[in-house]
C-alpha cells in the first residue's frame, strides 16, 4: 500500500515561508549575547582609535603627534598601559553591544516565527514558495533593524566617551540623560533608513 499524499496547502513545503527551523531562547539569547562580547573584545580599541581620529581637529604630521591623538594623556605611558586607555565607554559599549546583539539576533528569530505563523501563506503566495522564505526573514530583519533605534542613546554615549571621556568626570549616567535628553536620540532617521534595508 502506498504511502497517503498530503493534499497540497495542508503541509507546509520545505523551503515555502511556513516552514521555519526553530532554536531553543536560550541558544538564541546566549548565542546573541556572546557575539556582541566577542565583537566588543576585539573591535572596540579599533573602534576607539577611529572615532579619536574622525574627532580629532589638527592635522597630523608626525608619529608623535598620532600617538597623542590616539592615546591622548596616555601618548608616554608605556605599550600595555597605552592599550587599556583604547577602552574608555567600556560600560556604554558593552551595554550597547551586547543588547543590540541580543535584540537583534535572538529577537529577529522571534519575529521571523511570528510572520511564519500568522503570515507565511501571504508571503508564499505573494513571492512563491523559495522566494517567500526569503522575503518573510528579509522583513523580519528589517523590522528588527528598524526598532534598534531604541539603542541609540547608548551608542551616542559610548561615542562621546570615546571622544571626550573629560565631559563625563563628575556626571553621572542619570545627570547625563537629564543634561543630553532627547539629544541622545539625534540621527535616529539615519539608523532605522540604514538598518530596514541592511539589518
Amino acid at each position: 500500500m502506498a504511502p497517503a499524499i498530503p493534499q497540497q496547502g495542508k503541509v507546509p513545503v520545505a523551503g515555502s515561508a511556513q516552514n521555519a527551523e526553530k532554536e531553543s531562547t536560550a541558544a538564541r539569547l546566549v548565542g546573541a549575547g556572546t557575539a556582541g562580547i566577542t565583537e566588543l573584545i576585539v573591535f572596540h580599541p579599533v573602534d576607539t582609535i577611529a572615532k579619536r581620529l574622525m574627532s580629532n581637529q589638527g592635522r597630523v604630521t608626525s608619529s608623535s603627534q598620532l600617538n597623542s591623538v590616539i592615546f591622548k594623556d596616555a601618548a608616554s605611558e608605556p605599550a600595555f598601559r597605552r592599550f587599556f586607555t583604547l577602552f574608555p565607554g567600556l560600560g556604554y559599549a558593552a551595554a550597547y553591544k551586547v543588547l543590540q546583539r541580543v535584540y537583534k539576533y535572538g529577537g529577529q528569530p522571534f519575529v521571523r516565527d511570528y510572520l511564519a505563523k500568522n503570515h507565511g501563506s501571504t508571503f508564499d503566495s505573494t513571492f512563491g514558495k523559495s522566494t517567500g522564505k526569503t522575503m518573510m526573514h528579509a522583513t523580519a530583519g528589517s523590522l528588527i533593524g528598524i526598532g534598534e533605534i531604541v539603542l541609540l542613546p547608548l551608542d551616542v554615549l559610548k561615542i562621546k566617551r570615546q571622544t571626550n571621556p573629560e565631559a563625563f568626570r563628575g556626571r553621572g549616567i542619570l545627570r547625563i540623560i537629564g543634561d543630553e535628553g532627547f539629544g541622545l536620540y539625534r540621527g535616529w532617521g539615519w539608523t532605522a533608513a540604514r538598518n530596514a534595508p541592511g539589518s
